[in-house]
């Protein structure tokens, strides 16, 4: 993995070198506090049925309504 830092160099987005592909990110400064991005289609070896249930908040960062979910988001 090859981590990128820009704008404040705050957040981590991490690539892999060989494919481009953006795997994970970590957000470490963002108004809902510190936060994990995970690609997973770069997960390996998991059901659909676990993923079924891992929990996912969904935030309002387009309206900049961070702690609110948009009013839409079956599409996300």
């Amino acid at each position: 993995m090859t981590p990128y830092l820009f704008n404040s160099r705050k957040n981590q987005h991490y690539f892999c070198r060989h494919c481009g592909v953006r795997a994970f990110g970590v957000g470490t400064e963002t108004p809902i506090g510190k936060m994990y991005g995970i690609n997973l289609g770069c997960v390996e070896n998991v059901t659909d049925e676990e993923l079924s249930v891992v929990p996912i908040t969904y935030v309002d960062g387009r309206h900049d309504k961070w702690q609110d979910s948009p009013a839409f988001f079956a599409h996300l």
